[in-house]
Parts: C-alpha cells; structure tokens; sequence
C-alpha cells in the first residue's frame, strides 16, 4: 500500500449547490466556493506529482474547525478539489471507502488533514 498524507491549512468549505440567476439562465456555484476550490486544488497540486489515481482504496479526512456546516458537505468539497487531479472522479468505484472526523476547534485554528491510501 502506499500512502500521501496533506494537511491543509485553509477555512472549511461545505460544497455549494449551484445557484440559479434571476430570470432564467444557467446556474452557477458561488464564487465563494470556486475559489476555495481552486485555491485548495492548487495547494495539492503542488505535492501531488504522479497522475490521478484510478482506484483509491481508502479516503481519510479530518476536519478542524467550528461547528458549521454537515460532515458530509465538507467531505464533499474536498472531494471536488480532488477530481481529476489525485483520483480520476469521487464515484463509487474510485472511492470506495472514506473514513471523516471532525474536531472542534477556533476559526483561527482550522485545517484539513487528507490521507489516500492506494495500491
């Protein structure tokens, strides 16, 4: 087994739903969470050297932070940041297992710690 270990020192993010404009029109996510997003792809991109994985055998996410937000919303914006970059897609078949925790800590205190473990 092998194994890549990040911890991220950025605020928590719950994934967004996409945004529907007044009077019609496509929706959008919030520009909020694009660049989270972005700004936590790039952190991973910078370690992250060998092409997406096509199977993950094991996710584990910790999340340090204030109580906002669901577990599962947090999970689901770092697994967003991740597509395409550490495994091909979050789907079942890539991803099978997750392990998620949350601690209670201050705002000024928050991170995410990421561990993929794969073969």
């Amino acid at each position: 087994m092998r194994t890549a270990d990040f911890e991220l020192r950025v605020p928590l993010m719950s994934k967004a739903r996409p945004r529907s404009p007044r009077g019609g029109g496509r929706p959008y996510m919030p520009k909020a969470y694009m660049q989270w997003k972005a700004d936590v792809r790039a952190i991973l991109a910078e370690w992250w050297a060998i092409p997406p994985l096509e199977q993950v055998n094991c996710l584990c996410l910790v999340f340090r932070g204030p109580a906002r937000g669901d577990l599962d919303n947090l999970a689901g914006a770092v697994l967003d940041a991740g597509n395409g970059l550490i495994w091909v897609d979050d789907r079942l078949g890539v991803l099978p297992t997750m392990a998620l925790r949350w601690v209670k800590t201050t705002k000024t205190n928050q991170s995410i710690y990421l561990k993929v473990i794969w073969e």
